[in-house]
This record gives C-alpha cells, sequence and structure tokens, in this order.
C-alpha cells in the first residue's frame, strides 16, 4: 500500500541534463570591527552611592561627558556644537589631569560610574555630567548638593557655575540664578552658555 508513492514520476516535459556548478568557495569574512571608544559601563537604575573619583573611574568619565553631551546637548545645540563640546575630552589624558583638580566626586550605580562632577576652584562648580538614561533619578541634585556643602566648609560665600543651555533649567531648581549668557568657543565652535550663582550665606 502507498507504494506508489516510494516510485519517482516520470517528468512530463524532457529535462536537459545540466551540469551543476561547482560549489563556490567560502569567501572569508573578516569579523566586524566594534569601536567602543564611548561604550558606557552596563549600569542598572538601582541605588546609587556618591564617593570620591578613584582611579578605576578615569576611563569612563571620558565617555560620560562625551555621551551625556551628544545625549542630552542635541536637544540644544547643533550637532557641530555638540562634536566641538564632547572633543575637548578626545585628549583623555589632559581631560583626567583636569578631573584631578579641586574636589571630583562619582555616582556610582551596580558598582560602576554613572555621573561625575567637579568643584574648582572652592567657589565653582566646573562640571556635572550625569549618563544618558540616568536622568531623572536625584543623582545630579545630590552630586550638586555634595559640592555645595563641601563649598561651605571651604568658607565660600558664593557658589558660581557656568551652565550650558541643558543644565540651566536645573541649576535653577537648585536655587542659583542667571547673570546672563556668555558665548565661549570650543574648536572654533561658538557656544551660548549661562554664568550663574548661587549665595550659600
Amino acid at each position: 500500500m502507498f507504494d506508489w508513492l516510494r516510485r519517482k514520476r516520470p517528468p512530463r516535459h524532457r529535462s536537459i541534463p545540466v551540469a551543476e556548478p561547482e560549489p563556490a568557495a567560502p569567501i572569508p569574512v573578516a569579523p566586524p570591527v566594534v569601536d567602543d571608544t564611548d561604550r558606557l559601563p552596563d549600569i542598572g537604575a538601582g541605588p546609587f552611592m556618591i564617593r570620591p573619583l578613584e582611579d578605576s573611574d578615569l576611563p569612563w568619565l571620558p565617555r560620560i561627558f562625551r555621551a551625556a553631551i551628544k545625549g542630552q546637548g542635541a536637544d540644544f545645540y547643533t550637532s557641530a556644537q555638540c562634536d566641538a563640546w564632547a572633543a575637548t575630552a578626545e585628549d583623555e589624558a589632559q581631560f583626567v589631569a583636569r578631573l584631578g583638580e579641586g574636589v571630583t566626586i562619582v555616582a556610582e550605580l551596580d558598582g560602576k560610574p554613572g555621573a561625575f562632577a567637579q568643584l574648582y576652584p572652592d567657589d565653582t562648580i566646573e562640571m556635572l555630567y550625569v549618563a544618558p538614561g540616568l536622568g531623572g533619578y536625584g543623582i545630579a541634585t545630590l552630586l550638586c548638593q555634595y559640592l555645595e556643602d563641601e563649598a561651605r566648609i571651604a568658607g565660600t560665600a558664593t557658589l558660581h557655575t557656568a551652565a550650558s543651555l541643558v543644565a540651566k533649567k536645573f541649576f535653577e531648581s537648585m536655587g542659583f540664578r542667571s547673570e546672563g549668557e556668555e558665548s565661549v568657543e570650543r574648536y572654533g565652535v561658538a557656544l551660548t552658555r549661562h554664568k550663574m550663582v548661587k549665595a550659600l550665606r
């Protein structure tokens, strides 16, 4: 039964035998080149702690700096402006040397840096950057409050910062007021920012 299924049916049309092509030699495929120059550490949005800068943070902070600028900054500046601003961390040795000045603190999440801020000199918040995706958890607020306390301990009466258009609203929420706009140049590209102050006593 069903023996006919095992038999080959005769072709309806006369077929012309065709020589099968020899299998082509496999084309070697080079592994994809992965540029992880700006890859950020894999971190969640869980509990975080504020601590002093550590040597193990140094490879990550220039990446956080560039990612924050090109992420949040894109809503306020052109791509050319963001590129010029972020390029100030391309010389990572020089950038790391800057971080060694004054007081630099880091927000650590899952054992990895996710944000950082710097007080230098004692009356100026020089840098405050949070990695994309970590906004809204109060990280920037705690970093700023910590640096304000450091400034008070140093005897500072008025705290200054040069806030980007991205950061202006945040610093206003922290009690800073704008003293007006100024234009700075980065690699031949002009960027607008606000000179801001806060009375600490």
